[in-house]
């Protein structure tokens, strides 16, 4: 939800700064996300009229223009099309300073153009940096005054606040402002509604309003205007609608969109004289009957969905959205407004059916207030009267089977104290409830009696009362005391701790931990094909909010192309990151999840160093990351196999096994991939199976090994092979091989030349022999190495 600050200040008197005011909202449960500041690029740019226009004597395409500021007219070339008389423009008179699109500004001056002398300037939307209008001046609205500083319509700063689903109260501009005025004890400047009725004859002459499911809609109720002008809204509201994410669409459609923002509860306009029978009737929808939205898509209702209908069809969703039948357009002359409760559950139903969210949807499904049904409507009612004219008919329709009387909660004293830990006094207490405009009554002993107003949906229990006294009095000033006892005496899933083992291991790596979205979008899952994950195992959200979260992650790997991507884009080149995360896919008719760890390594392998070349990291640099993780948690003998994964380079990847279980695969990323992402720099991935790791690490601490006390002696060893036999089997042949001497074996150096051979490769070996009670000799070294020499070289011939 965005809003801005200067419509909060409207109805509450607060001066403190915006980080002030979003550390307050944010304390009290109203998470600020951000904060976003509107400052206009331009200055001394004013609100002008064009008093007079005439083609211009020495050139075709440019108009020689009178324009004042209400004080004094001045005269200016303009080479704009839409130049013309009356119009109101956005003027920039010499000393005004522009900002250009580079960053650079420039002054307007007295210049001459065309042998015509030019005083100013009329600006485009584009050259103001305020639209991508470039073709005309800025047309601006006819209400706003002559000479005004056109900075101060722009100028603004915006709060993006995120609301869980139990401060629906707070989903409005009064809401927030109820909420500032509980943490700062400042007053509410609620808004003045006032609606005259000027037809003699009432409403009931001219429509009727049957609910045939009560329980659906408990109340329902609305208001006729007649004779309105439909047009384009008054720029005050245009961009006070659109600062708050909202597109503006005709005085009519503001005017319900503007009170909703303001106080809260959705409404809806229809077109009176569209209506059918002249008639409103509730009620549930029949199996199959089409309908079709303001959104004009087709849709098949169910008899779970409930209709707003009249005498012949069905002419909107309840709750949701309108129908194309009776929408206000252009041609409207006669608007009946509707504003109802409906029952949360019923509207939820629908929205999910048809993944259909709207402003309205989001607020009836968590709860709307049934006494804000009157108000708001009042409210539509007063502006449409101002903004579109028109006569608005007497009395109210009003359809409700019950009144809606606050809730009266008991709340303890000392119960309050013992869940907080507090020791508030009971004036405290009464202060913060009156702060929340709660009435409350004490008893004397320890009980208050406390009327919660019917908007406060959240609020149903004594515990519901602790937490909003919680909220008033500060989280922060709650002292933290060590527990008496153990919340719990269940002990911790192994895999949660070999989770954090892991992760510790990594860190330790100076590796930096990323958290990314278990749901992607398509355009990822299309980028990174593996072939592990048939189609049919892909588990796809049904009712997705975005197209960018409607599949389920099978892999970690494309949400660290996206932080990769992301950081490269911000001109941060060098990244060592992992992730422990889940996977999800579907196994036959079961869905499963599976933990798993994805390390990710782009760019330099050390900071700038101006003694060393810097080098990129490469696929050994990956590959080392992962052998210091498995021997660290015990991981006994690994091999490294090359299976030919798509997702990498054919040349340098390889999968993780121990004896035939795969626990992971890593390599460096496909250069087809990183083209897709307009990357260009390597990628390196890994990703392992912690669940297969889990199993076979090995259990207990490992022992530490003393230190050689005698020396050892070593030999190398250099084999020509065929650049296809991985190293690893060589490895593999030296340790099939008994020795009672040879302590360790090491690959020293590779090298390949056009005179070696085009597919072959020089491997030389060190090999490292040692006894343990005494110093060994060099007859039995030579005699040993020659040994394990011979039957390396028959095996690799």
């Amino acid at each position: 939800m965005k809003l801005p600050l200067s419509w909060i200040k409207e109805y509450i008197d607060i001066t403190l700064p915006p980080n002030e005011i979003a550390q307050i909202l944010t304390m009290a449960g109203l998470e600020v996300d951000g904060i976003e500041t509107i400052a206009p690029s331009f200055q001394g740019v004013v609100v002008g009229q064009v008093s007079h226009s005439e083609k211009h004597p020495n050139a075709d395409k440019l108009s020689l223009a009178k324009v004042t500021d209400g004080k004094e007219v001045y005269q200016v070339v303009c080479g704009a099309p839409n130049c013309r008389a009356g119009m109101h423009v956005a003027f920039a008179p010499v000393g005004a300073v522009i900002q250009e699109e580079n960053g650079s500004t420039f002054k307007i001056k007295p210049t001459k153009i065309r042998g015509v002398e030019s005083f100013g300037m009329m600006c485009s939307g584009k050259e103001l940096r305020l639209s991508d209008e470039a073709d005309g001046i800025l047309d601006l609205p006819k209400d706003l005054p002559l000479g005004a500083d056109l900075a101060t319509f722009y100028s603004d700063t915006i709060f993006e606040i995120s609301l869980t689903p139990n401060l629906n109260h707070c989903a409005s501009v009064i809401g927030v402002v109820r909420e500032l005025s509980a943490a700062t004890k400042l007053p509410v400047k609620y808004p003045t509604i006032y609606v005259q009725e000027e037809s003699s004859e009432g409403i009931h002459k001219f429509v009727k309003v049957t609910v045939k499911d009560a329980e659906g809609c408990p109340r329902y109720a609305c208001r006729l205007i007649r004779n309105v002008k439909v047009q384009p809204s008054p720029f005050w509201l245009q961009q006070r609608l659109k600062a708050c994410g909202v597109r503006p669409v005709n005085n009519i459609v503001d005017a319900t969109n503007y009170a909703l923002l303001e106080m809260g509860h959705p409404l809806h306009p229809f077109d009176y004289d569209r209506l059918e029978g002249k008639e409103i009737i509730v009620k549930m929808a029949s199996e199959g009957e089409p309908f079709e939205t303001l959104d004009h898509k087709a849709r098949s209702l169910t008899k779970d969905d409930l209709m707003i209908c009249d005498k012949v069809k069905p002419i909107a969703l309840a709750g949701v959205m309108g129908g194309t039948t009776t929408e206000v357009s252009d041609a409207t002359v006669n608007v009946l407004i509707e504003s109802a409760y409906f029952q949360p559950r019923t509207i939820r139903k629908t929205s999910k059916r048809f993944g259909l969210q709207t402003d309205a949807s989001k607020r009836f499904e968590r709860g709307a207030d049934p006494n804000g049904v009157i108000p708001t409507l009042n409210r539509a009612v007063m502006l449409m009267k101002e903004l579109a004219g028109g006569e608005i008919v007497s009395d109210i329709i009003d359809v409700k089977g019950t009144e809606f009387p606050e809730k009266i909660i008991s709340c303890r004293m000392g119960r309050i104290n013992h869940l907080l830990g507090t020791h508030l006094s009971v004036s405290e207490v009464e202060e913060m409830f009156k702060r929340l405009h709660f009435i409350s009554t004490y008893d004397g002993q320890d009980v208050f009696q406390v009327q919660v107003p019917t908007y406060r949906v959240d609020i149903s229990a004594e515990v519901d009362l602790i937490e909003e006294a919680a909220r008033i009095y500060g989280y922060e000033n709650i002292n933290r005391t060590a527990a008496r006892c153990a919340s719990s005496q269940m002990p911790h899933a192994p895999i949660f701790l070999f989770e954090r083992e892991v992760r510790a291991r990594l860190v330790a790596q100076g590796l930096q931990e990323f958290l990314t979205c278990d749901l992607i979008g398509p355009a990822l899952v299309d980028i990174v094909k593996e072939e592990a994950m048939p189609a049919k195992d892909i588990v796809r959200v049904i009712n997705p909010t975005s197209i960018e979260q409607s599949t389920l992650r099978t892999s970690l790997l494309p949400g660290l192309l996206q932080v990769v991507k992301y950081n490269i884009d911000h001109q941060n080149h060098d990244i060592r990151g992992f992730e422990i995360g889940r996977i999800h896919f579907k196994d036959k008719d079961q869905y499963k999840e599976q933990s798993m760890a994805g390390i990710i390594l782009s760019g330099k392998r050390r900071p700038q160093y101006w003694g060393d070349k810097p080098q990129d990291m490469d696929f050994f640099d990956l590959k080392g990351v992962i052998e210091n993780l498995l021997t660290e948690i015990g991981v006994a003998s690994p091999t490294f196999k090359n299976i030919g994964l798509k997702a990498f380079h054919t040349g340098r990847q390889a999968s993780i096994y121990v004896n035939s279980l795969e626990l992971g695969s890593f390599g460096e990323v496909h250069p087809a991939i990183l083209r897709r992402l307009d990357v260009t720099q390597r990628i390196l991935f890994a990703e392992l199976n912690l669940h297969d790791l889990f199993h076979v690490r090995s259990v207990g601490p490992q022992k530490m090994r003393p230190l050689a006390i005698y020396p050892g002696s070593d030999r190398d060893l250099t084999l020509t092979l065929r650049e296809e036999v991985p190293i690893e089997e060589v490895f593999a042949a030296i340790r099939s091989i008994p020795s009672a001497y040879l302590e360790d074996a090491a690959l020293i150096d590779i090298y390949r030349s056009e005179k070696l051979g085009k597919d072959l490769k020089n491997v030389t070996f060190r090999f490292v022999y040692r006894e343990k009670d005494k110093t060994i000799d060099q007859a039995t070294v030579d005699a040993e190495h020659q040994r394990l020499v011979s039957t390396i070289m028959d095996r690799f011939k």
